[in-house]
């Protein structure tokens, strides 16, 4: 192995990720202590034999940004994209779930660096321009996705900052681009309304810096443990890494949309997302989770819906769904592709989800019709009730975090969700009847 990298777990090293000598790849190995007591960092990254190069790949891929920061974080160490274990080596300290890739013991001491409201500010400013990578010389994205994003650490007093030493993120902010006004206030409106209709989903909160609106979000893999000073971390996998699939193929049609591509299915897909579950530790509940994920996601227009919006925390004879999280009405913009990332049954156009489709999605996934037909309708009703005694714009118009143009703005937002809430509940009770 050429150039490994520890693979830490607490104050424990568990592990080496390097490259083959022979084939430049990347390979892992477990310590014989870890493989005794511990567990696999994924399913596919298993104890038995040797592990496939591509599944490391994977899994590291994964952990890494996306969009314009992975783009930068490569050209600023001066490599190729495709590169995860360089990316690794300096990202490897605060990257999602419970593992740390360091040849270096992180210290036992709190290293606190504070985020000023005015250069917060001040960063937002230059956003289009340089991006949020970079503070202090160093890297601090380390969170996938292709938002804007910044993760920090918020002290008990309401500090936000950067964690180092014995601290590490505990939240991430997220914020809009220019050309995507409101994009903000539709996640946090978004979340508010699976939260109060049941469903378990990140906490999150609206936030102002100066003009720019932000979504702080409570990380579910973190814990601060004040008595030790100190941040733990919880083990969790996305859906491309329980699937072992690279990040590209978070999306079904890997390929595209295009009319020569588009029949290309080998990404993530409802199916195979539904049959991991099945193999699960607690099969029963997690296709559950995933039945009304995906459900709520069709109410509220969440087209993008991909396989890395879903994570399983992960351990020792442990697989159960996290809280839900990216919950965002995708139809609100029209620069958004108006497709399904994963079909509903054989169906990516959402305007022609109709019963049809929804017997067809439980055939594929091995669901019972009864089952899709109660979930639905238990969760449109509530979801309508929520909306029909809920006012989601008065207590942010109470705190002046948002203008009557944006009060304006959630009323559309609400309207639009209940209008496709009735179509879909109305499908209900069409199911049972459709033949395939």
């Amino acid at each position: 192995m050429l150039h490994s990298v520890n693979i830490r777990y607490g104050e424990s090293v568990i592990g080496h990720i390097g490259l083959s000598e022979a084939t430049k790849l990347p390979i892992i190995e477990y310590q014989q202590n870890w493989k005794d007591n511990g567990f696999p960092i994924t399913p596919s990254l298993s104890f038995q034999g040797a592990n496939s190069p591509a599944s490391v790949y994977n899994y590291l891929d994964n952990l890494l940004p996306e969009g314009k920061a992975r783009e930068l974080l490569a050209q600023d160490l001066g490599v190729s994209e495709r590169n995860v274990f360089a990316q690794i080596l300096t990202l490897g300290h605060d990257v999602s779930g419970a593992f740390v890739f360091s040849n270096e013991a992180a210290s036992a001491h709190p290293i606190f660096r504070v985020i000023p409201q005015q250069e917060m500010i001040k960063r937002l400013e230059q956003k289009e321009d340089f991006g949020l990578l970079h503070w202090d010389d160093k890297p601090r994205l380390s969170v996938a996705g292709v938002q804007d994003k910044l993760n920090v650490y918020i002290k008990p007093d309401g500090q936000i900052g950067f964690g180092d030493g014995s601290l590490s993120s505990t939240h991430i902010l997220k914020f809009e681009r220019a050309n995507l006004p409101n994009l903000v206030l539709n996640e946090y409106i978004c979340m508010q309304l699976a939260k109060l209709s049941g469903l378990p989903v990140a906490y999150t909160e609206f936030k102002r810096f100066g003009p720019f609106p932000a979504l702080l979000v409570t990380r579910f893999d973190r814990h601060y443990d004040a008595q030790k000073q100190r941040v733990l971390r919880r083990h969790v996998i996305d859906g491309c890494q329980a699937l072992d699939l690279p990040r590209d193929y978070k999306y079904e049609r890997n390929f595209g949309d295009g009319r020569d591509v588009k029949h290309i299915r080998d990404g993530a897909s409802l199916a195979k997302l539904f049959n991991f579950c099945q193999t699960s530790v607690n099969p029963a509940q997690n296709t559950m989770r995933l039945l009304k994920w995906q459900l709520f996601n069709l109410m509220i227009s969440n087209y993008d819906s991909h396989a890395k919006n879903v994570s399983f925390f992960w351990g020792r004879d442990r697989c159960d769904f996290t809280r839900s999280y990216d919950l965002v009405n995708v139809a609100m913009f029209p620069q958004f592709k108006q497709v399904l990332a994963m079909a509903v049954g054989d169906e990516f156009e959402p305007r022609d989800i109709n019963a049809y489709q929804l017997a067809d999605f439980a055939e594929n996934c091995g669901l019972k019709r009864q089952l899709v037909i109660e979930s639905l309708r238990e969760l449109s009703t509530r979801v309508l009730q929520v909306i029909g005694t809920h006012s989601f714009a008065e207590e942010l118009e109470q705190k002046r975090l948002i203008s009557q143009e944006e009060i304006s703005y959630v009323g559309e937002l609400i309207e639009n969700i209940k209008l496709r809430t009735m179509q879909l509940q109305a499908c209900a009770d069409d199911i049972a009847d459709v033949s395939l």
